[in-house]
């Protein structure tokens, strides 16, 4: 069997020429114990879970941050998916031959030739060392996805099956011993278990996300970094040797203004940026913000603002504002002010809420919070009053709902 060679967006790849159909004494006996391997990575040790406390936490062999597919994504038809259906950015990848079954074949057997494109969505970039991130760096999600021609596309008649892909990165290489080159690869983010079986039928052109096993000793990759990634379609010669593996070298993350334009701008607005912020140059003073759902398509912002006034008495100032799914920004609102209360209850109504002034908000990542505000000295008599720009930083992280 011969090989080609070609480059694209700067990765080396590697792959086999296209095979032909196959006769029923083709051998792939590598698919079921590999399949047998993946299946027992998502087996817990006897003693997985004895000492942790029995209530949510972050899954730690994640691969992105949970807040990266926080809002759905649009499909081509405008239906909701789980994951983005068009590759962005910088593209990785090439054509690669899968296993397929012919339901008008006696012994089955034929291959497909298909896209493959592997791509990065980009996330949060707060800094935070993790396993999925020890360098503190960008952080991104790595999205494959498997394409097949328009004309083939959703056709039962013969379809392609999902390849056995392992991954090579650092002291970890192709066929490791132990199984730790092993990776999940589904089709719904922030799972923990989940699992795409190989052979599955793959009938319409599908996007994956790339996840680590969660237990026996797997590898928890960083795919910020450099790796390399494996596509096995399971044939071997008479010998035993594979003749449909394609290999797709992909670089390290570093995302630029004009390579990944996301990853510089604010995040899109929702629950993860719920939480409390203050100025560590001025402890004493915070804002809480909390992000509601509303109706699937918009969500509404709330905010206090914990401030004193102008003889140093706590006061505080609430802003809320309903906003469109995917806003990076708050502009314009409306802030306002209570008075006439009192403690513990004791206290009838308070006057309706007076207007005080405006409050812009952008997070530029997940510690930050930047807003400018604009408040009349006349609104109310002694109180706080001015304008001004202010980024403040997050006090910490909301249990299983970390943003980062």
């Amino acid at each position: 069997m011969s090989a080609k060679h070609f480059r694209l967006a700067g990765a080396l790849v590697l792959f086999a020429a296209a095979l032909p159909a196959l006769a029923a004494s083709t051998a792939r006996p590598r698919v079921v114990v590999e399949q047998l391997a993946r299946t027992k990575l998502l087996q817990p040790a006897a003693n997985a879970g004895a000492a942790q406390a029995k209530e949510l936490i972050p899954n730690a062999s994640r691969a992105y941050p949970a807040g990266c597919f926080s809002d759905t994504q649009p499909s081509v038809a405008g239906n909701i998916e789980p994951l983005p259906v068009t590759p962005s950015g910088p593209l990785y990848g090439g054509a690669v031959t899968l296993y397929a079954y012919n339901t008008q074949l006696v012994n089955h057997d034929t291959t497909e030739n298909v896209t493959i494109t592997i791509w990065r969505l980009p996330c949060s970039s707060s800094g935070d060392k993790t396993g999925y991130n020890p360098d503190g760096g960008a952080v991104a999600a790595t999205l494959i996805r498997i394409q097949r021609s328009a004309a083939s596309n959703g056709t039962t008649l013969i379809y392609p099956t999902f390849p056995a892909i392992r991954i090579a990165q650092g002291s970890i290489g192709f066929d490791d011993a132990n199984f730790r080159d092993y990776a999940r690869v589904v089709a719904e983010p922030n799972t923990v278990i989940a699992d795409t079986n190989i052979d599955a039928p793959v009938i319409s052109s599908t996007t994956y996300v790339l996840e680590n096993y969660p237990y026996s000793g797997a590898s928890v990759f960083a795919f910020n970094q450099s790796f390399q990634i494996r596509f096995d379609n399971g044939y071997t010669d008479t010998s035993g040797n594979p003749i449909g593996q394609t290999v797709f070298s992909i670089p390290a993350y570093n995302p630029t203004a004009s390579s990944y334009p996301a990853a510089s701008q604010p995040l899109p607005i929702n629950g993860y940026l719920s939480g409390s912020w203050y100025d560590p140059t001025h402890s004493g003073e915070g804002i809480l913000t909390q992000v509601y759902d509303n109706d699937g398509k918009t969500r509404i912002f709330a905010a206090t603002w914990y401030t004193f006034d102008q003889a140093g008495i706590p006061f505080w100032l609430v802003a809320s504002a309903t906003f469109s799914v995917g806003a990076t920004s708050i502009p314009n609102m409306a802030v306002g002010y209570r008075t006439g209360g009192g403690f513990a209850g004791s206290f009838t109504p308070p006057a309706p809420q007076q207007n005080w002034g405006t409050m812009t908000v952008s997070f530029p990542n997940c510690q930050k919070m930047t807003f400018s505000y604009n408040g009349a000295a006349t609104a109310v008599n002694g109180g706080p009053a001015g304008s001004g720009t202010k980024t403040f930083t997050r006090l910490g992280s909301i249990n299983s709902l970390a943003c980062q």
